[in-house]
């Protein structure tokens, strides 16, 4: 009897490594198609792959690629959408959904403009224990609110950011908006400290819109002393200082105006 459950468990083993070799392999055809440029193929393969293995995980990887060829290739956002949709709802609670609903959020924000629809993939998404890039989500989310205008929840997301102490890149962007929405709200004060703190950071265009920002909110201050002395902090190349040498002009002049007593109100210029 033992010697039979043996041998049928070797069965069993064999046959699901033959399933999977069968599935590797129908997989790394459907992708070297892919990379060739046969869409169709590679679409055709993948549907084969998916069904034959509708629960594991090459299924799951064909769906993701169909997903991918649908809306970067062949530009049918529609039929990406389904098959996103189709991996996070058969996927439920794994890194696979979440990938999905990253997919969905990026088309609803940046290619369809329904902003309201990827603030609800990002919250799907952030809902997940097992999330190791949450503060990327979370600022994601909030330049979805700020072009929708909600300041209060941007700037909530923003916070959020910064409490979970990121640093880089994202902390750098976090920190822009931040000053960004205060300059909006004509809170010049408020928005001194985050321009501030990324004026020494080591990203050179973080760096440059930091200091500009940082040289109209002084502007909006009416101090002018600081607001010329921060524009000449930015790095020394042509462009920066045909830059310097033209707002230092231009805040002179407004200094002498509003010495004179003209009365000028101060326009935040375009996006730096």
């Amino acid at each position: 009897m033992e010697r039979f459950a043996l041998w049928t468990l070797l069965a069993l083993f064999a046959l699901l490594w033959g399933c999977n070799a069968d599935s590797r392999q129908l997989l790394e055809q459907a992708e070297a198609r892919w990379r060739e440029g046969d869409y169709e193929d590679a679409v055709r393969l993948n549907l084969l792959l998916h069904d034959r293995d509708p629960s594991g995980r090459y299924g799951a990887q064909a769906l993701m690629n169909l997903g991918n060829i649908y809306y970067l290739n062949l530009r049918q956002l529609g039929k990406a959408i389904e098959m996103y949709q189709k991996l996070a709802a058969e996927r439920p609670g794994t890194p696979d959904e979440f990938k999905a609903r990253e997919k969905l959020a990026e088309i609803h924000a940046n290619e369809i403009g329904d902003l309201t629809q990827a603030v609800c993939e990002y919250e799907k998404i952030l809902a997940w224990k097992g999330l190791d890039n949450s503060a990327e989500i979370r600022m994601q989310m909030a330049n979805a609110y700020f072009k929708l205008g909600d300041y209060d929840r941007a700037l909530r997301e923003l916070r959020r950011v910064e409490e979970q102490g990121t640093g880089g890149h994202t902390a750098d962007q976090a920190r822009l908006k931040i000053g960004n929405i205060y300059q909006i709200r004509k809170r010049y004060q408020d928005a001194l400290e985050p321009f501030q703190k990324v004026t020494v950071s080591p990203c050179v265009e973080c760096r440059r819109r930091a200091l500009l920002n940082l040289m109209e909110t002084y502007e909006a201050l009416y101090d002018f002393d600081r607001a010329i002395e921060t524009v000449r902090r930015l790095d020394p190349t042509r462009e920066n200082e045909r830059r310097i040498q033209a707002e230092v002009a231009r805040l002179s002049s407004k200094r002498e105006q509003i010495g004179s007593g003209q009365v000028l109100i101060w326009e935040p210029h375009s996006s730096h």
